[in-house]
């Protein structure tokens, strides 16, 4: 059992709003002295304002940075339709905006005595712990951890940290494939449709041994734990986070 991170509630301001895509923005929240600390692929709940009927949302939204980066705590939030917090905070939240914060939590975790081959298989803003995950390695220089990311997009605009993403694939340890379900721009190279289990076999390695995350929306999920148990990985090794 890893031990658990200490739970803390903090108000922090955003320093900054970075546009990831046309319904995604990563909110950068100043956390310089509070002493937060999280493994990686965890959450915070954030406590969200919402004026149309003066109440206040809590929601879970994971963490994007690198546990390393110790002054600043990154949440990436897709506009979801008909949604009241992520409009809210993709729509209107500026700079010197402050929220109440509260976390770690979370036991989809990952550290490097878990397992140096991982697997991550996400779609769309499902990439959020995965790329915590990745940032970790990067950041931690764990050029041991060999691990392979599988990651489902409508379009090519939607992929969320999609030019970061493509610098990571010059680390040996490290690959990234994309595929796009709906629209593909000309010339692209990679992958087209649904993750499936022909995809898997040809770009993952020794498919039983990883340790595998997979984290998306709740049938995404499912479907891929189905052809992970097909090609003979032990449930044990799937852990799984579902956004809504």
């Amino acid at each position: 059992m890893i031990e658990k991170k200490p739970i803390l509630e903090f108000q922090a301001p955003i320093v900054e709003i970075i546009t990831e895509t046309p319904s995604t923005k990563t909110l950068v929240f100043d956390i310089r002295g509070t002493n937060f600390d999280f493994y990686p692929g965890q959450y915070v709940m954030l406590e969200v304002p919402y004026p149309p009927t003066g109440e206040l949302l809590k929601r879970a939204y994971s963490i994007a940075n690198s546990p390393l980066q110790k002054d600043r705590l990154e949440l990436t939030v897709k506009k979801t339709p008909n949604g009241k917090a992520s409009v809210i905070l993709t729509e209107h939240v500026k700079v010197g905006d402050t929220f109440k914060i509260k976390g770690p939590y979370g036991k989809f975790v990952w550290l490097p005595e878990m397992s140096d081959r991982i697997v991550l298989i996400s779609a769309g803003s499902g990439i959020v712990p995965l790329m915590c995950i990745l940032r970790y390695i990067v950041s931690a220089k764990l050029y041991h951890v060999k691990a392979t990311l599988l990651y489902s997009n409508t379009s090519y605009e939607e992929i969320i940290y999609r030019e970061e993403l493509e610098r990571m694939k010059n680390y040996p340890n490290i690959k990234v494939v994309h595929t796009l379900t709906r629209s593909v721009p000309e010339g692209w190279k990679g992958y087209t449709g649904r993750i499936n289990p022909d995809m898997i076999l040809k770009e993952v390695q020794d498919i039983p041994l990883n340790l595998y995350y997979l984290c998306g929306p709740p049938k995404f999920v499912d479907d891929i734990t189905s052809m992970l148990l097909e090609l003979g990985v032990d449930k044990e090794r799937i852990k799984k986070e579902k956004y809504d």
